[in-house]
């Protein structure tokens, strides 16, 4: 058994990513589940799974290869990939195998593809004004990139020092069920100072502070799930910047205060960004529902035979029928899936299929192949002919 992933190597949040997977059994196989999953770690260890999309339900499927095209949502509060804070994502395609003789999982094949997540917040550049106790600073912009030099021009009276620190202020935020918002896993640093720059007896001009070429970019990302209680897991990152100024008077007086700024990277360039997916051979059905022919008729108290005929003129691989029974209109059973390796062109096939539970009056199908068609189909039972 083995699986085959192909997916983009870059996603955006708030986009999607497009995977195409290809299973193949050599045998006969019970099926607990299978699927694609996007997930990344937190500084615990622990898997954090942010999308799934399901393949496959328990079932039953025959040897052969199964084709399957998904989307993975990528939120768009996701925390892109980080290399400096250590946040990594990857694409996992999966199939668990269900024990023969009784219920739950035997083992799982796996197959995994890194990804970069991107993500771009923008900061509006904007001159940034500050007047105390008679003394004036003002910034022209306060969103600069990496490299650029922040002018801070000032006006004071009767100061003996003026020192200006660059600092970043950044770290990784966690809380689950375990740890709450304490995690022991987060190393608790200090804001860090990355340049400093001072003037004695200042009275009038500008201080260049320049933004060295390494620095982070400002961001504030914060994730968490659509259906949040109060131990669901939260995940975020943050860098903040900003100027620490201290104000030194000739009396002793030492006055401080702040003015945040924002490092930015140049624009991300989205040239590119998806030829990869495009140049995939993406599948696209094309069958319409009367090319597949299904009746159910009821074999034994709890058994059924569904009879599918393939009315097409090409022979279809891979096909699988999830089957999910209704009962007095209204309440769904368990899916079960069913897997044929290859449905014959004009040909009709019978597979066995065991009721989920009693009562059950019809039956919803989902029919998909190897080529992407997916067809949807309501049965009634036939009761059983004596």
């Amino acid at each position: 058994m083995s699986i085959e992933l192909r997916a983009s190597d870059f996603a955006v949040a708030g986009s999607s990513i497009r995977t195409v997977t290809k299973f193949d059994l050599v045998e006969d196989t019970k099926v607990w589940w299978g699927g694609i999953t996007l997930l990344t770690n937190l500084p615990c260890g622990n898997e954090l799974s942010l999308s799934t999309s399901e393949v496959f339900c328990e079932g039953f499927l025959e040897n052969g290869a199964y084709v399957r095209e998904r989307e993975l949502l990528v939120s768009r509060r996701a925390v892109p990939t980080l290399i400096r804070k250590n946040v990594h994502y990857l694409i996992r395609a999966s199939l668990s195998v269900g024990k023969l003789d009784r219920y739950g999982e035997a083992f799982k094949i796996v197959s995994e593809k890194p990804i970069k997540i991107r993500s771009e917040q923008k900061f509006e550049p904007n001159p940034v004004s500050l007047t105390i106790k008679g003394m004036s600073f003002n910034i022209e912009k306060d969103a600069v990139q990496p490299g650029e030099v922040i002018k801070l021009n000032y006006k004071t009276e009767g100061l003996k020092l003026l020192t200006v620190d660059l600092v970043n202020d950044s770290n990784i935020s966690c809380s689950c069920p375990k740890y709450a918002k304490v995690c022991v896993h987060i190393k608790k640093s200090p804001p860090e100072i990355l340049t400093t720059v001072e003037e004695k007896n200042p009275t009038q001009g500008y201080l260049s502070i320049r933004v060295p070429q390494y620095a982070e970019h400002s961001y504030n990302y914060f994730w968490e799930p659509t259906e949040r209680t109060q131990w669901s897991q939260t995940f975020g990152a943050y860098s903040y910047w900003y100027l620490d100024i201290t104000c030194v008077k000739a009396t002793g007086e030492s006055i401080k205060f702040q003015i945040p700024i924002n490092i930015v990277l140049p624009p991300m360039e989205e040239a590119g960004l998806f030829e990869e997916a495009k140049a995939q051979s993406i599948l696209k059905g094309k069958l319409l529902p009367q090319s597949i022919e299904v009746s159910v008729e009821q074999k034994e108290k709890e058994k059924l035979a569904i009879y599918v005929t393939n009315n097409t003129k090409q022979e279809l691989k891979g096909v699988t029928i999830k089957v999910v029974g209704i009962k007095e209109e209204l309440f769904e059973t368990a899916p079960y899936m069913l897997g044929i390796k290859r449905l014959p062109a004009g040909k009709e096939v019978e597979l066995n299929y065991e009721l989920r539970e009693k009562s059950v009056q019809s039956l919803q199908m989902s029919f998909e192949d190897n080529d992407g068609n997916v067809i949807n189909k309501r049965i009634k039972i036939k009761p059983a002919t004596n």
